[in-house]
């Protein structure tokens, strides 16, 4: 099998998986039926409930997962990184990576140099794919992305160390590698493959089947809230008592029964209790919860007498998820961040790139500055403190200037009070 044939196949196969996995996380999410004869009783049902945890879950982790830029102690690099990622948006462009790579497992960013342009962009993980060596599953052997042209035509552009290869169909639709031909190469004069993969184990993976029983109970628990809208009523007569309207200020004339046998009567069917569904619904969202660790009181109410310190302490799982997806995009975007400044001329490895983050945790102002004060009371430098809580270089440089500007700018002050005093005393 060549390279082409391999591509096509690995993109073409996972598409369905992935599209799968993008509608659980954005909608319309399927609904799932135990046996064949529940879903032939929802057939004719036409509304579509579900109710979606899957995207909470993933928009918990991606809100807290926000690239900020990079640093590589050099000041004449960061500055050009520091007007790279501005003028390119790659906070945005590493939004919609993360959030495609949290909810579907992989991402990709493509990055190139036209007319003398940088240009980085996001893409979707069912046109493209990476292929690794066997031997060393770090080493890429080449990318591929699958696309249609703004003409109409299907491509497939190869992605090497050395070149890219463009191969065309004149068919939109194609089922298989032979029906491109090669258009055109490029050569690749960077000597780095440009398409860059992010990866995850997938936020809501181990969580889909009970996704699906929350959709199911919640389309039940719809289904039986609109039958007990409309109280379901039953009549017993040996006479036919017409056409019995249901309506408000309405009256029902019933005829008698003869004496002998079932009598004449009328009663109505007891609604179901909604509460049975919403009890089991929110059962599993507890349990998904546990599962994905994400905070409890995202997918469900706990009210509102829950303190600062407590919330701290439920979200330490979804904390410690965030900087372990932190650090393994980290990889990737080093080598981002490398190969852009190689597009711009400048040499320098991705070891010696560090990417920055906010901070994933949750900040308590107030009880922060406590314990920062009390370290500091302790004998603990504040810079040291200061890089516990995640204070990068750069900004407690810039801390430490602001800190020797306010000194002078007080020192200043108190020079001219002084001299003021002196120059009354001696008047």
């Amino acid at each position: 099998m060549n390279d082409l044939e391999l591509a096509f196949d690995i993109i073409r196969n996972k598409r369905s998986d992935l599209d799968t996995l993008w509608n659980y996380a954005n909608g319309p999410q399927p609904l799932k039926y135990s046996t064949e004869r529940l879903e032939e009783a929802f057939d004719n049902i036409r509304a579509h409930f579900e109710l979606n945890w899957c995207s909470v879950i993933v928009d918990a982790t991606l809100d807290r997962i926000n690239l900020t830029g990079f640093d590589t102690r050099k000041s004449s690099v960061d500055v050009r990184l520091k007007e790279l990622f501005a003028n390119l948006h790659i906070d945005i462009e590493a939004y919609k990576a993360h959030n495609a790579a949290l909810a579907t497992t992989e991402a990709y960013v493509i990055v190139w140099k036209t007319n003398d342009e940088i240009e980085i962009y996001y893409n979707d993980p069912r046109l493209c794919t990476v292929v690794y060596e066997s031997a060393r599953p770090k080493v890429k052997r080449f990318a591929a992305k699958w696309f249609t042209r703004d003409d109409g035509l299907s491509q497939i552009t190869l992605y090497y160390a050395d070149r890219l290869e463009h191969w065309v169909s004149d068919k939109a639709e194609v089922d298989k590698a032979d029906g491109f031909s090669q258009e055109s190469i490029e050569a690749n004069p960077f000597k780095t493959i440009p398409v860059f993969e992010l990866t995850s184990p997938g936020e809501f993976v181990k969580v889909l089947t009970m996704q699906d029983a929350v959709n199911k109970l919640f389309a039940d628990m719809m289904v039986a809230a609109e039958f007990g809208a409309f109280v379901q009523r039953w009549v017993i007569s040996n006479s036919d008592p017409g056409q019995l309207k249901n309506g408000p200020n309405m009256i029902w004339w019933i005829p008698g029964g003869d004496g002998q046998g079932q009598q004449a009567s009328v009663g109505q069917f007891s609604p179901t209790d909604l509460q049975t569904y919403l009890k089991a619904m929110d059962t599993l969202a507890s349990d998904m919860a546990i599962i994905s660790r994400t905070p409890k009181h995202y997918l469900l109410d706990l009210g509102s007498n829950i303190s600062g310190e407590a919330l701290m302490t439920m979200e330490t799982p979804l904390t410690k998820k965030v900087k372990s997806r932190q650090r393994v995009f980290a990889a990737t975007w080093q080598d981002i961040a490398s190969f852009m400044l190689l597009l711009d001329g400048l040499e320098v490895p991705p070891a010696d790139i560090t990417v920055l983050w906010e901070r994933p945790e949750a900040v308590q102002v107030y009880t922060e500055a406590q314990a920062r004060q009390l370290a500091v009371n302790t004998g603990i430098p504040l810079i040291t403190v200061l890089r516990r809580e995640g204070w990068t270089d750069v900004e407690i440089e810039k801390m430490q200037t602001d800190q020797e500007l306010q000194d002078k700018a007080r020192k200043t002050v108190a020079q001219a009070v002084l001299a003021d005093l002196r120059m009354r005393q001696e008047q």
